[in-house]
Formats: C-alpha cells, sequence, structure tokens
C-alpha cells in the first residue's frame, strides 16, 4: 500500500458503499480495460498507487472523494460497474483545479497503471466535468467538515 494503506481502503469503502462498486470490475471479456495486459488490482491498491504515484496532498484525495459525493447527490440512482474508472477520474479533476502545476493526461495514464488509454483518460475527464455541470470547486470549510465525515465513517475501526 506504499505507506497509504488506511487512507486507500477508507477510500475505496466510501467509494464502494456510495456507488455499490465491485472491488475489481468485470469485463465482458474478462480482461482489463485500456490495453488488457496486466490484471485489474483491488480498487485499494488502485486507489494507494495514485496516491504514492502522484504524491498529491491529501486535500487532493479529499476533494476528489468530494466531487465523487456531488456526482452521487445529483444522480442520486447512479451505480458504478468500476470504482477505479470513478476514483483516477475524480483525483485527476482534484489535482487539476488545485494544483497549480499538474499531470498531463498522459501521465495519469500510468498513474491509472495503463488500465486506460489516453483517449479513455480524456473521454473519462470530459463526462465527469460535464455530468458535474463543471461545479468542480469545493469551498475550504465545506471540505474540512466532509473530510471528518469520511474519516469517522469510513476510517479504520
Amino acid at each position: 500500500f506504499y505507506g497509504y494503506e488506511d487512507l486507500s481502503k477508507m477510500c475505496g469503502r466510501f467509494i464502494g458503499a456510495l456507488f455499490s462498486c465491485p472491488n475489481v470490475p468485470m469485463f465482458l471479456n474478462g480482461s482489463t480495460p485500456g490495453n488488457g495486459s496486466a490484471p485489474c488490482p483491488p480498487l485499494a491498491h488502485f486507489i494507494a498507487y495514485a496516491i504514492h504515484r502522484t504524491r498529491l496532498p491529501e486535500v487532493v484525495v479529499f476533494t476528489a472523494l468530494f466531487l465523487l459525493a456531488r456526482l452521487k447527490e445529483r444522480f442520486p440512482a447512479a451505480r458504478g460497474s468500476s470504482g477505479h474508472r470513478l476514483f483516477i477520474s475524480a483525483f485527476m479533476i482534484a489535482s487539476k483545479v488545485i494544483c497549480d502545476d499538474t499531470y498531463s493526461n498522459k501521465s495519469w495514464c500510468i498513474v491509472g497503471q495503463n488500465l486506460y488509454t489516453l483517449k479513455e483518460v480524456n473521454q473519462m475527464e470530459r463526462e465527469m466535468c460535464s455530468y458535474l455541470e463543471w461545479l468542480l470547486h469545493v469551498e475550504g470549510p465545506e471540505l474540512e467538515a466532509f473530510t471528518q465525515r469520511v474519516k469517522k465513517e469510513y476510517g479504520p475501526d
């Protein structure tokens, strides 16, 4: 878990509870998305690797979760076939909103362990922003309250 076990497991529990996502997404042909050359890791491992690889601050992780909560609020019946796709999309967007110097979408393919092609990453970003109606900013006090609530409800026992 690269030192992010508690945080990544908490994120996985949050996403799973919010969107009823499987721990590992299922695909029609039994392979992973993108190039299909590697097995898809469990969601918490995927998240831990993304946090480790980017070295982004925890505030970006919680902003990503906040954006996912906002998405669920807009579409209450939404269910997810892939928490991996949901997390990487929201994490990428949160990074771009918060950080001045951000990764390219090609770099996000690497962060996403090459499960998604550049075309898919671009599409995921466009779709997430569209679904959120480009409401991507989160106020500090609102994020702090959200962070505390998520830590309390989904954090380690």
